[in-house]
């Protein structure tokens, strides 16, 4: 009779440990046939089910160290599916990454300029081509100041243009995504062009161009960040590079002026 009892206890015990991840696995299942609603009730009714069954076992007989471990080994059977849907979910998502190209310059907010007042950048590069359509730099206008690419002595450049007399600071953003993907292992192919002098792998030097029509003079801080990367390969990131220039130009200096450019691995 005690065994018979006993072994009632260790099925009660072990249903406890089936039925809770079974509740979570089929909870998963219905929430990702669109079915949230019925995928609450049932999860809530294995837990139901789980501690009714507990109750039970303990009416007959069962110690609660063994009820405890049931419990405890049907959570870990839970996070285990939570685990391994995360995997399968993401084996299967594939995002290329994204190439941006952000351009500032402060200090020029309420300064005048001339008849067309200029400042021209480096253009993001790969492989000798600008990385984006032209027309992604072509007459695009940010408050006041209209962009083109322009050739100068050094190679293309691209020119934020303004007519107007009183100017703003300029703020620029320009992306893509990339096409495809093939790892999270990733090099840092971009580059801002022209490249007046490679120094290091991860450090070179390019130039920038300030109008000097521009008054009265004053301080200018500009900054150019070029990121490419960050796609997702079987879910997992892909490596994203970050080429950046931070330049503060003093007052009363104008013209071609040679900046330094640092690539970085952000993630």
């Amino acid at each position: 009779m005690i065994a018979m009892k006993t072994s009632g206890n260790r099925t009660l015990t072990l249903l406890i440990a089936v039925v809770l991840p079974l509740a979570y696995l089929t909870y998963w299942l219905l929430r990702m046939s669109s079915l949230p609603l019925a995928a609450d009730i049932l999860l809530a009714a294995g837990v139901i089910a789980a501690v009714a069954l507990g109750a039970l076992a303990l009416r007959k007989g069962a110690t609660a160290h063994r009820l405890a471990a049931s419990f405890i080994v049907g959570i870990v059977l839970c996070a285990l599916i939570f685990l391994g849907m995360g995997i399968w979910a993401g084996w299967y998502e594939h995002r290329p990454g994204l190439v941006g190209y952000q351009v500032s310059v402060d200090g020029l907010e309420g300064r005048t300029g001339g008849l067309i007042t200029t400042i021209l950048v480096p253009l993001p590069v790969e492989d000798g081509e600008v990385i984006m359509p032209a027309s992604e730099f072509e007459n695009r206008t940010f408050d006041g100041w209209t962009t083109t690419i322009v050739e100068t002595e050094d190679g293309k450049m691209l020119a934020f243009q303004n007519r107007n007399n009183t100017l703003t600071d300029i703020w620029a953003h320009f992306e893509r995504y990339e096409e495809t993907i093939e790892g999270t292992r990733r090099l840092p192919k971009e580059h801002l062009s022209p490249v007046i002098e490679r120094t290091a792998d991860d450090h070179y030097t390019t130039v920038i161009f300030v109008d000097e029509g521009i008054s009265p003079p004053g301080e200018l801080r500009v900054t150019l960040r070029l990121t490419a990367g960050g796609g997702l390969f079987h879910g997992m990131a892909e490596d994203t590079y970050r080429t950046e220039v931070r330049e503060t130009v003093p007052a009363g200096t104008c013209g071609r002026i040679v900046v330094d450019a640092t690539v970085e691995k952000v993630r």
